[in-house]
């Protein structure tokens, strides 16, 4: 996996367990979602500060989608 998706994927799950474990799983899982979506329209897109990416945006929902299934099994 390249290194940029890593850091998406990280970023994801990161957020993910942090939110999820101060609210509900659920929450965390919106904010990797919300703050994914944010970086690929706000960051790449609006102020061109690098280049807007699906693929980017799904592996950051992946990295959530971890998170959230982890704090599902404690």
């Amino acid at each position: 996996m390249p290194r940029d998706k890593q850091k998406h994927l990280f970023a994801g799950l990161a957020l993910s367990l942090l939110v999820g474990l101060l609210f509900t799983p659920f929450w965390g899982l919106t904010a990797a979602v919300v703050v994914g979506a944010g970086k690929e329209v706000m960051w790449d897109w609006a102020l061109g500060r690098g280049t807007p990416e699906w693929w980017d945006f799904w592996v950051t929902v992946a990295g959530g989608v971890i998170g959230h299934l982890l704090l599902g099994l404690i």
